[in-house]
């Protein structure tokens, strides 16, 4: 029993030898599983259900917001992620991945990258594509996001949607 207790203890030890905290002030912890992860991935499922306006709840009204390197306002980004829906069916969020880092220096910001997926209204494909964005918090609520991907399948929907209204009008 001596031994068996000597092994666990030796075991315990060694488990914690190496384990070096990162004082560096862009170093911090990740967290999955807190609150702030769970707004995003809320946020997320109402782009997905088409409807982003519950971002308001959750965004600062003078937040700073960039698709690529296009600036937008709030209201601008919401516009623009619910016209999404008018553009696509389906639209999925593949294998998401998102996580909360806060960083040492105080800065806390929402990673959330994932393949994104959305069927053509117009032509039936379906366009897939890779996206990375960030979501930077104060306090309880986010200030500035920034996406990127490649918009150019989204442009030509953009063009195809625009032609087909012309034509009706």
């Amino acid at each position: 029993m001596k031994q068996i207790l000597s092994l666990i203890v030796a075991f315990m030890i060694l488990s914690c030898q190496g384990v070096k905290i990162d004082p560096a002030p862009m170093s911090g912890i990740i967290d999955e599983s807190d609150e702030k992860t769970k707004v995003v991935k809320k946020l997320a499922q109402a782009y997905q259900d088409g409807n982003f306006d519950i971002a308001k709840d959750y965004f600062t009204e003078d937040g700073v917001h960039y698709f690529n390197n296009v600036e937008y306002t709030t209201e601008g980004i919401i516009e623009g992620y619910n016209f999404h829906s008018i553009l696509f069916d389906d639209l999925k969020h593949v294998e998401p991945h998102i996580t909360t880092m806060y960083y040492n220096n105080g800065d806390v910001f929402t990673n959330h990258w994932s393949d994104w997926s959305g069927k053509s209204k117009i032509t039936g494909e379906v366009q897939k594509n890779t996206f990375h964005c960030w979501w930077q918090w104060e306090g309880d609520k986010i200030i500035s996001t920034k996406c990127y991907l490649d918009p150019t399948e989204l442009m030509e929907e953009v063009a195809l949607y625009q032609s087909q209204t012309a034509q009706e009008n």
